[in-house]
């Protein structure tokens, strides 16, 4: 268990590491095109960030067991406040869907720049603070859905109580946990559907079809765009253009295979009463991953980030520009043996 901890920690200190320094190179060395998509970048360096610390701080574990997937958090691992891990727990939950909305935003907005400045020529920031806006209210209504429909029920607390306190010696005051309990045991044996917790499922299932549906529809457009256009662009804004579309790319791949595919299959699982406590150890493991390997893409793919990455190890030398002084001026000589100076 210690093990597992130190593990979480240490990616969480990484993500934290890696997007700060993903920010720095966004506002010092992004190249003049990146415009205003520099502001939506350091956004989702920022929520990687604050991700990253609730990570640190908290250390949620999630449990899958026959019909419930659950996110819980105990109180001596956690360096938080006892009143606050319901809080925690529930914005741990939030920042996951939450995360969806994000990478689809940046496709959108990919998109409108790609198919005329029409759409972004007029109050461009305000527009990019609005895509920004768009992801803060998928938040909260995550966060509503969570609170409401996944919160701790008695039969949560007697599944929990017997098949993970129990061997840790552990009560029901050592832990907070919210979650997904899909089919419930009454006293007399007989199993029910936990509505709440489908309607739930159903509500998130649809905002996740949204996001990819969106990603990927948008993903063509700008692939399709950048082909057909290829010939009336300049070679340097087609290879910027390409380095943020793959960059792009790499960085939705990442939380779909880190977080949303490994969580999906526990919740998936659980709704047909069949899962079982791998399905839940994995993604507890890999969503701590994503905050620090989300922003390599950037840092390889990206020119002007992978040389001051370079810089940054000592493997590159940083361009200075030479002022000529009077002493190089002297030893300049054109074909008839005077400095250029005296040939004019």
């Amino acid at each position: 268990m210690l093990t597992k901890i130190i593990f979480k920690r240490v990616f969480a200190i990484f993500g934290v590491v890696n997007n700060f320094l993903l920010i720095i190179f966004i506002i010092f060395k992004s190249p003049k095109q990146f415009g205003n998509y520099k502001c939506l970048m350091a956004y989702i360096s920022i929520f990687e960030i604050f991700y990253s610390i609730l990570d640190f701080l908290t250390v949620p574990t999630i449990y899958s067991h026959n019909s419930a997937f659950l996110v819980i958090i105990e109180k001596d691992s956690a360096i938080f406040p006892d009143s606050l891990l319901q809080v925690a727990n529930i914005s741990f939950c939030s920042l996951f869907g939450m995360s969806m909305a994000i990478f689809a935003i940046h496709f959108v907005y990919r998109l409108l720049v790609m198919i005329g400045p029409k759409y972004l020529y007029h109050y461009h920031l305000q527009k990019v603070l609005g895509l920004i806006g768009c992801t803060i209210i998928v938040g909260c209504g995550w966060t509503v859905v969570m609170h409401i429909s996944f919160g701790p029920t008695k039969y949560s607390d007697s599944l929990i109580s017997l098949e993970y306190l129990e061997p840790r010696n552990l009560t029901l005051s050592d832990v907070d946990y919210v979650g997904a309990h899909f089919h419930h045991t009454d006293s007399y044996g007989n199993q029910f559907i936990n509505w709440n917790s489908m309607i739930a499922l159903v509500m998130m299932t649809i905002a996740i079809m949204l996001s990819f549906t969106t990603v990927i529809l948008c993903g063509l457009k700008i692939y399709k765009d950048a082909q057909e256009n290829l010939s009336l662009r300049s070679s340097t804004d087609n290879n910027i253009q390409s380095q943020i579309f793959w960059a792009l790319v790499l960085q939705t791949i990442i939380p779909v295979v880190l977080m949303h595919f490994p969580a999906g299959i526990g919740y998936l699982f659980s709704m047909l009463n069949r899962s079982t406590e791998i399905l839940g150890e994995i993604p507890a493991i890999t969503i701590f991953m994503y905050p620090a390997l989300d922003p390599l893409p950037s840092f390889f793919i990206i020119r002007s980030y992978r040389e001051a990455i370079l810089e940054l190890l000592g493997c590159k030398k940083s361009e200075m520009s030479v002022i000529p002084t009077e002493m190089s001026l002297q030893v300049i000589r054109t074909p008839a043996g005077k400095t250029p100076e005296e040939n004019r």
